[in-house]
């Protein structure tokens, strides 16, 4: 089945319609003005369920098995691509859902569920998952909570690749449309930039979600806390989204369209005026100067750092140079990469922090045993005593 948004512009007759302004929640930054596109899910497509014979639920579980792995390589692609375009502790994330991933996999649910209810592979993801997201959903402490948004988009992910549809219908979507959606995942973030989209509104999304957290990085303006807001809005509405005073304007009138265009200039004036005074020193008003120093992975643009006035790098993360390696490198490779990858700061200080290896990130040439609580594990500072040549640079 494939999923695809609830409607294109043409395909509802276009009538006037009275402007309609609501409140929510700042997530990102930033005012956006386009067309709205509605985005589909291909968690609310309730194909038919059916039963299958019992010589079948092999077949059944080996398509579960082949999905995970496709779905386990798309998620190493994920974290690569956030890594490269944004930052390697983001692209953490989807290494962190790859271990979920293997987790649920080998807990061996799926195949229970195939065996004792003797139904379709789909069917079976669906309920193992629904499962976990209720226990996710029921925990107290709202920072776990926000997690189940990671195991939502691990069965979005996996019925994907068992269905053949696309998960979000976002390949579809116009360059410069306003996304509307019922709820925002990490895979969906990872494939949009603010150049395909001009502002993301969303039904309901967790301030320190995954998701929030790209969209703030890649400064796309988002705004949440928008209850029924797929009754209100239908692709094809105009919509202006202003996350500064938290209101979604559809259907503006020439006056609230011509005041928002307004206030769009003003603050792209404000950003080039930022631009320029981020290289002057900072000083307090008592005239105390306080170095300002930038937070930095490897392969992260230290381009990036100059052109905004950095004083230099407080902490430079490594753990990049490990990633996608059977052997951890040399005391001399590390040296000559770190001695290229600092050389544009010229004399700026740089601060480098020992590997911080082991739980949500993955380091394959240590080879570590399965935790199923790992970031309580193994990790840090207590893998660096078991491993001390990790040390040493």
């Amino acid at each position: 089945m494939n999923s695809q948004p609830t409607a294109s512009a043409s395909s509802l007759p276009r009538l006037s319609r009275a402007e309609l302004s609501l409140s929510g929640t700042r997530i990102s930054p930033g005012l956006g003005s386009g067309t709205a596109w509605v985005a589909g899910d291909i968690l609310d497509c309730s194909a038919e369920a059916h039963r299958i014979e019992p010589h079948q639920v092999d077949a059944e579980l080996g398509r579960v098995q082949r999905a995970f792995a496709q779905v386990a390589a798309e998620l190493e692609e994920s974290a690569r691509r956030i890594s490269e375009q944004i930052d390697p502790s983001l692209g953490e994330i989807f290494r962190a859902h790859r271990l979920m991933l293997e987790g649920l996999l080998s807990s061996n649910e799926f195949e229970k569920e195939l065996r004792g209810s003797l139904t379709t592979a789909a069917e079976a993801v669906k309920r193992v998952f629904r499962k976990w997201e209720a226990k996710f959903a029921a925990i107290q402490d709202e920072t776990l909570r926000e997690r189940t948004d990671d195991i939502v988009d691990l069965a979005r992910r996996v019925l994907r690749q068992l269905e053949g549809a696309d998960a979000f219908g976002l390949a579809a979507m116009p360059v410069g449309s306003v996304l509307v959606t019922q709820r925002l995942l990490p895979s969906d973030v990872v494939a949009l930039s603010p150049r395909e989209v001009k502002a993301i509104v969303v039904e309901s999304l967790g301030q320190g979600s995954h998701a929030a957290l790209i969209t703030r990085e890649k400064g796309i303006p988002t705004l949440a806390g928008l209850p029924g807001l797929l009754s209100q809005i239908r692709s094809g509405d105009e919509a202006l989204v202003d996350t500064f005073r938290e209101a979604l304007i559809i259907s503006p009138s020439p006056d609230t369209r011509r005041a928002f265009d307004h206030r769009l200039e003003e603050y792209r004036a404000s950003l080039l005026t930022c631009k320029g005074n981020c290289r002057k020193p900072a000083i307090t008003r008592d005239g105390q100067k306080i170095s300002v120093e930038a937070n930095l992975a490897a392969h992260a643009s230290i381009e990036t750092v100059i052109e905004n006035g950095a004083d230099g790098v407080g902490l430079f993360r490594i753990e990049e140079l490990y990633f996608a390696r059977e052997l951890p490198p040399s005391e001399e490779e590390l040296f000559s990469e770190l001695q290229h990858l600092v050389a544009p700061l010229r004399e700026k200080p740089v601060t480098i922090r020992l590997l911080d290896a082991g739980g949500d990130k993955a380091i394959p040439s240590l080879r570590l045993p399965f935790e199923s609580n790992p970031l309580l594990g193994k990790r840090g500072v207590r893998l660096l005593l078991d491993y001390p040549q990790l040390a040493r640079i």
